[in-house]
């Protein structure tokens, strides 16, 4: 594997732009923030992601680079969508007592604006907790304080295997 590996880098490596590099840098800055447990998740070692809480409030946040970009150059609305689910999960998560978890069972997300600038911060606030499922309402806001998208989600809770 390890060879296959080094191939495989060394043909990416081969010839690539200054964008390529750059592409190249933030998934291995990934790879190492998530070995690191920086992040819990690749996805969010790959994203960057970083977070705060602030009264309740999380904010989750990621750098927009050419690795959040769809083929016009703006923050694929996936990569959005992935933020706001994340700061919307966690917070979730960051509700539950010991020995609970709690996952996506709808994700609304209403986009309002490309994602351009420097940053995009996820804002979660829950609406809801109850024994079954909690309700948070999350909104993505760019760098120059812009309202990029505005979402709802419901999250299951459920006992983990201990």
């Amino acid at each position: 594997m390890r060879e296959q590996v080094q191939k495989l880098f060394n043909e990416c490596m081969t010839g690539a732009t200054d964008e390529d590099l750059l592409i190249m840098k933030q998934l291995l800055e990934g790879i190492q923030r998530k070995k690191n447990s920086e992040n819990g998740s690749i996805i969010g070692g790959i994203f960057a992601m970083d977070r705060k809480m602030t009264d309740g409030n999380l904010e989750v946040s990621i750098p927009i680079s050419p690795v959040t970009y769809n083929s016009l150059e703006i923050v694929h609305g996936g990569v959005t969508a992935t933020l706001v689910d994340t700061a919307m999960g966690t917070l979730a998560n960051m509700m539950l007592p010991e020995g609970y978890g709690a996952v996506t069972t709808n994700l609304n997300v209403h986009y309002l604006a490309p994602g351009v600038g420097e940053r995009l911060t996820a804002h979660a606030t829950v609406v809801h907790q109850g024994s079954k499922t909690i309700v948070v309402d999350g909104k993505v806001v760019s760098s120059d304080g812009k309202i990029i998208a505005h979402s709802t989600g419901s999250f299951f809770i459920f006992k983990k295997n201990q």
